[in-house]
């Protein structure tokens, strides 16, 4: 194993085999979630972004920072090809939060990762940020996934192709979806145009989220909210929560 290997796995703070399993899988997926944040500060304070690994290694890895779908899939597409994993890389339509009559040249893009194991297929993805599988989701035509007081299921259709669903309190809404063919050029990362500052984490009991100036700590039923007044207050805040520092 070299050091990238084990600067990568100590950060998500893994020990164990890393023989290549589902399980393990698993395992990778769901500390990645709870130590690496979704977050895009750099694109909306206007930083450049590169997706080459060696730059996603040092920002992320070394420098102890979050990205976006891109960002995060990339680099862990990477942590699972040297473990030895089969990985594709899927472009996906993002559909959470967007109107139906919304142009499909105006949906989010979102970019997930497909692993095969043992001739089977499974969704794993850790750029959503905000509520999502943390482990991997076979995909299977039918199947439904639950995940604690989560479940998600998948379908497909000859019109959306892949769908990933996730179970609100009245009804099934559309995560994302993709097709067997999207890992092409026509589909190449396309940057979200938001302005606002976000950052999101998964934690052991629930989840904090950050938008602009005010932060948002889930914890089971209960929600605490922080409102920062100045840039001193705001950095305090991104590292104490998220463990970012921008210096």
């Amino acid at each position: 194993m070299n050091l990238q290997i084990q600067q990568y796995l100590k950060l998500i703070q893994f020990q164990g085999s890393v023989e290549p399993s589902i399980k393990l899988l698993g395992q990778l997926q769901t500390r990645h979630l709870l130590t690496i944040p979704y977050e895009n500060l750099d694109v909306a304070l206007k930083h450049g972004i590169s997706f080459a690994i060696p730059d996603l290694f040092q920002k992320i890895i070394i420098q102890h920072r979050g990205g976006n779908c891109f960002e995060l899939n990339i680099l862990f597409s990477w942590l699972l090809c040297e473990l030895g994993f089969s990985v594709t890389n899927r472009y996906a339509q993002f559909w959470r939060n967007i109107e139906e009559d919304t142009p499909v040249e105006d949906v989010p893009m979102h970019q997930l990762l497909l692993v095969n194991f043992a001739g089977q297929s499974y969704i794993s993805d850790v750029g959503v940020g905000a509520l999502a599988p943390c482990k991997p989701v076979p995909l299977i035509a039918g199947h439904q996934h639950r995940e604690g007081n989560e479940l998600y299921k998948i379908e497909r259709d000859g019109v959306d192709g892949w769908m990933l669903y996730e179970q609100t309190k009245h009804d099934w809404r559309l995560l994302y979806s993709f097709f067997d063919d999207a890992n092409d050029a026509r589909f190449a990362p396309r940057l979200s145009k938001q302005k606002n500052k976000i950052a999101m984490i998964r934690t052991l009991r629930g989840r904090h989220t950050m938008l602009n100036n005010e932060f948002r700590i889930y914890e089971g039923q209960s929600l605490t909210t922080y409102t920062t007044h100045n840039e001193k207050e705001w950095r305090q805040a991104l590292h104490r929560f998220f463990h970012i520092s921008l210096d």
